[in-house]
């Protein structure tokens, strides 16, 4: 099986069960290099898994940074290239982030289902990778935050067309707006999340929850694509949402920047005590 630098693979071919976790090589985010790679970890799993010999009915991912699933965009990329407006380095990133939330949310092009198993905070893309799968399971401490708007800028990649297909427009709007710290169990409550698991136990969950899924899975698969023709979300969008997150990069103020420096800042802090 094929390895990769950003993300370790694992198949149960008996559960027909793909499980990808990002790797921890330092900072838990969304780095250019990982995207790149990303484009080729997509194409990878729809060539290796459309073989017969090869059944898959779930695509899992997971984080091997304890106590974070992902911190989302690549904040000191952003600042930097804000500061010397440089447009096509922020487009380019911008669109590796849709490619690879487009491919979770397609399931990479296969008739599977996707989950996403959170066992560490999710914040800014991180959440929005989250919301890309099919399922979030989760457990019932960890937290989610869109904190975009602490300075000025607004979810880029995916979140505004993800949650509105989900949530009611109020919900979304305080969700986004407020920039708050939500816990799992209040997410859970708004129908995002579909299990919450004690603390250590998220993994337990996950196989129970895949082993009722399987036993009715030709209802739960054609389910969720009834849902999404029902409410069709096409890449064309996402890219026009995240064309304007670039146009709104181009207009933040230098206050704005301080407060994404101190944003890094925490994050650096964060990630030293939480990796």
């Amino acid at each position: 099986m094929r390895q990769f630098n950003c993300v370790t693979i694992e198949y149960f071919k008996e559960q027909e069960l793909l499980f990808w976790k990002i790797k921890d090589t330092g900072m838990p985010n969304f780095c250019l290099d990982g995207l790149w790679e990303f484009q080729e970890f997509a194409i990878w799993v729809k060539e290796y898994f459309s073989h017969p010999d090869r059944p898959l009915k779930f695509i899992v991912s997971a984080s091997e940074h304890d106590g974070i699933y992902n911190m989302g965009g690549d904040l000191p990329f952003f600042l930097e290239n804000i500061k010397t407006k440089n447009v096509e380095n922020l487009t380019t990133y911008a669109h590796l982030c849709i490619d690879a939330i487009y491919n979770i949310y397609t399931s990479f092009g296969l008739p599977v289902i996707s989950v996403a198993l959170v066992e560490g905070n999710a914040y800014g893309g991180g959440f929005e990778c989250a919301l890309a799968h099919d399922f979030i399971i989760t457990e019932e401490k960890i937290q989610f935050c869109l904190p975009e708007n602490k300075f000025n800028l607004f979810p880029g990649m995916g979140a505004y067309s993800l949650l509105y297909r989900k949530l009611n427009t109020i919900d979304v709007d305080a969700i986004i707006k407020s920039g708050r710290i939500y816990k799992a169990r209040y997410l859970q409550s708004l129908g995002l999340i579909e299990e919450l698991a004690e603390k250590g136990t998220a993994l337990v969950s996950l196989h129970l929850f895949i082993k009722r899924i399987t036993e009715n899975f030709n209802f739960e698969y054609h389910h969720i694509q009834c849902k999404k023709s029902v409410f069709p979300l096409e890449k064309e969008e996402l890219l026009k949402v995240t064309d304007l997150w670039v146009e709104a990069c181009m207009k933040i103020n230098t206050f704005d920047l301080r407060k994404m420096e101190i944003l890094i800042n925490a994050q650096s802090r964060k990630a030293k005590v939480e990796i």
